[in-house]
C-alpha cells in the first residue's frame, strides 16, 4: 500500500510551486508556505505575458488598440470569497516618479477608496509601483491591488487584484500576491 503512495506524493510534488516571496508577500506579511497547486499558464493574446493561474478559475482575454489582458476569476465560489485578476499590457506610457504616485492616489479617492499601501518594489526586474486600498464597491466591502510596471517607453504592465467581502481577505491576497510571482514577460526583457 505504502508504494501505491510514493507516485501520488511525487505527483503532488511536482505540481505544486513553493517558490520565494516578492516583496508584496513580505509587505502583507504573507505566510512562506503558499503552496500553488493545478496550476495552468495562460498567455495574452498578444504574446507579451503568462500568467499561471488554477485550473479551476474562468479565464478570459481580451485585446484592442490599448491594451492585451487576461483577466480570471475563481467562479465556483461567492463574489464575496473569490479572488478576481486582471492582467493587462497597456499602451501607454508611464513614470514611477512623484506625479504618477499622486495620480493613484487621487484616483483611489475620486473612487472612494482608502488608501491602505503604496510602495516601489522591483517586480519582473523591473521599477515599479503598488497601491493598495480599500473601500465599498456595490454591496460588498472591497480590497483592491494595483501593480503597476512600465515596460518601455511605449506600454506598461498593470496588474489589478480586486478583493469583495471580508471573509479571508489577507489569505485571498497573499494566494493572489503568490500568483502574480509567476507571471512572465515574454517580450520586454531588455
Amino acid at each position: 500500500m505504502k508504494y501505491l503512495l510514493v507516485p501520488f506524493l511525487v505527483l503532488f510534488l511536482i505540481s505544486c510551486t513553493n517558490e520565494k516571496q516578492l516583496k508584496l508577500q513580505n509587505d502583507f506579511e504573507c505566510n512562506t508556505n503558499i503552496v500553488l497547486c493545478n496550476l495552468e499558464k495562460t498567455t495574452d493574446y498578444k504574446d507579451y505575458f503568462t500568467l499561471h493561474l488554477p485550473k479551476k478559475w474562468k479565464v478570459n482575454l481580451y485585446f484592442d488598440n490599448g491594451q492585451s489582458s487576461i483577466y480570471a476569476a475563481d467562479t465556483t465560489v461567492n463574489l464575496s470569497k473569490s479572488t478576481l485578476i486582471d492582467a493587462a499590457v497597456v499602451y501607454a506610457p508611464i513614470a514611477i516618479d512623484s506625479t504618477f504616485k499622486s495620480t493613484i492616489t487621487n484616483d483611489n479617492s475620486f473612487f472612494g477608496l482608502k488608501e491602505l499601501q503604496t510602495d516601489e518594489l522591483q517586480y519582473l526586474k523591473k521599477n515599479s509601483y503598488y497601491s493598495l486600498a480599500k473601500g465599498v464597491k456595490g454591496k460588498f466591502n472591497y480590497h483592491i491591488l494595483n501593480v503597476f510596471t512600465p515596460l518601455n517607453s511605449e506600454k506598461f504592465l498593470r496588474i489589478k487584484t480586486e478583493i469583495y467581502g471580508d471573509s479571508l481577505v489577507e489569505e485571498r491576497l497573499c494566494f493572489a500576491t503568490a500568483l502574480l510571482n509567476k507571471v512572465e514577460l515574454l517580450k520586454f526583457n531588455e
